[in-house]
């Protein structure tokens, strides 16, 4: 019986597009809890400002905050939502998203909703961690995590895709 082998280069040809998907982000949904329902985040988010808190700064760059809503924002969720740190009369204050980068030590869902202040590791765009959840008077309705690696900053595809594919899952249809 004779064996077939790949030449190198082509097993390496191969290998490549493996290997970098690897590189881009993962979302897990870590809850979607019974507080959750479509009509629920629309009532309090669809023509609002949603408050969204960012804790942590794994870019240590000025202006992160502002740079994660830009995107939430650009992402759809469904209800015609604005996501910002600073909000207006038209939020709901029983409603917010809370969203920290590289949590140290790490956070429950329920530490995100609580509005204590969260520690955070210094910055290392190398590896980062963010966990966001959609809160309810204290409590969470939706929880997810994102991880990425090797991003150069909050413009860079593969931090934009975490923050979008985070999205989707935090607000689910």
């Amino acid at each position: 019986m004779t064996q077939h082998r790949l030449p190198p280069l082509v097993a390496f040809a191969l290998t490549v597009p493996i290997l970098a998907g690897c590189a881009g982000d993962r979302v897990v949904v870590d809850d979607i809890g019974i507080r959750y329902s479509r009509a629920e985040f629309s009532a309090a988010a669809d023509g609002r400002d949603l408050r969204t808190v960012v804790q942590g700064n794994p870019f240590g760059t000025p202006g992160f905050d502002q740079a994660v809503t830009r995107i939430m924002n650009r992402t759809y969720v469904g209800p015609r939502t604005n996501f910002t740190t600073n909000p207006g009369p038209t939020a709901k204050r029983d409603y917010f998203v809370s969203l920290v980068f590289n949590p140290s030590p790490d956070v429950t869902p329920f530490a995100l909703c609580n509005s204590a202040p969260i520690p955070t590791a210094a910055p290392n765009p190398g590896r980062i961690t963010a966990r966001a959840a959609f809160c309810i008077t204290g409590g969470e309705a939706t929880a997810v995590t994102g991880y990425v690696n090797n991003v150069t900053g909050p413009d860079d595809p593969n931090f934009v895709s975490m923050i979008q594919h985070m999205m989707l899952a935090m607000f689910p249809y």
